[in-house]
């Protein structure tokens, strides 16, 4: 027999829209299922600064500096203005290249990526951490430092390629998220930029195993990027189709 759950968030008994929980009225006997995840779409709400928005630099002394632009949907040259705003350094973006030249403030006071950044242990600013420093090099990228700049090589505006829809009470057997997690569910490319409506659905033809044996009467849905982190939509609502067999 097939169970079709559609599924609003607006209608959540508890969560936010990219992170709630879902009651049914009945409860659902689950034995040797399989589901796929269809008519999956939210608005593309994402701001630039998403994943983070400081830039760390070393201070010359095994300290860090730390500069931070504010909340918002970038352009390039948007984003070169808002990081020597931010520095008080002259900051440039080359659209032919799509590339950011910044001015640094010593030869020793390199920018840091989040991989080196996880050998200080102070100097984040509030709710970072060197395990999570909330750091715009999600959208810099790859970048470089020579004795005068720092240049990112190649930007993007957007904080993610991809996000994935996750459960931790429809769990699928032989499936293995980013993270080695059996809870991903659907994996939504992000290719419309900010505003545009997203759709995504699990490939045509296939269905993904559930875990064992067991009788819901409510999920957990959650939209986050490769981390598991929930993503902010801003309150906008995702709906999707859950079909069951």
């Amino acid at each position: 027999m097939t169970t079709v759950i559609f599924v609003d968030s607006r209608m959540r008994t508890s969560g936010t829209d990219s992170d709630f929980e879902v009651d049914l009225r009945e409860s659902i006997h689950l034995s040797n299922a399989r589901l796929r995840i269809d008519n999956l779409t939210f608005a593309d709400s994402f701001f630039t600064t998403d994943a983070g928005r400081h830039l760390y630099f070393s201070d010359g002394a095994g300290g860090l500096t730390v500069a931070s632009i504010a909340e918002g949907a970038y352009t390039g040259m948007g984003l070169a203005a808002a990081i020597q705003t931010a520095t008080g350094r002259t900051t440039t973006y080359d659209a032919l290249t799509n590339s950011i030249a910044h001015t640094l403030a010593a030869a020793d006071q390199g920018w840091l990526k989040d991989v080196e950044l996880a050998a200080y242990s102070t100097g984040f600013p509030s709710g970072s951490s060197p395990q999570r420093p909330l750091s715009l090099n999600a959208v810099l990228g790859d970048g470089a430092n020579d004795a005068t700049q720092v240049v990112w090589r190649f930007v993007r505006m957007s904080p993610y390629n991809y996000l994935f829809l996750k459960s931790s009470r429809l769990r699928c057997v032989d499936h293995h998220g980013p993270r080695g997690t059996h809870s991903d569910l659907c994996m939504v490319p992000l290719t419309g930029g900010t505003g545009a409506q997203v759709a995504a659905s699990t490939p045509d033809g296939v269905y993904y195993d559930l875990q064992g044996e067991q009788s819901i009467k409510g999920f957990d849905l959650i939209l986050c990027d490769y981390l598991g982190n929930p993503v902010d939509l801003r309150g906008r609502p995702l709906a999707c189709q859950i079909t069951i067999e």
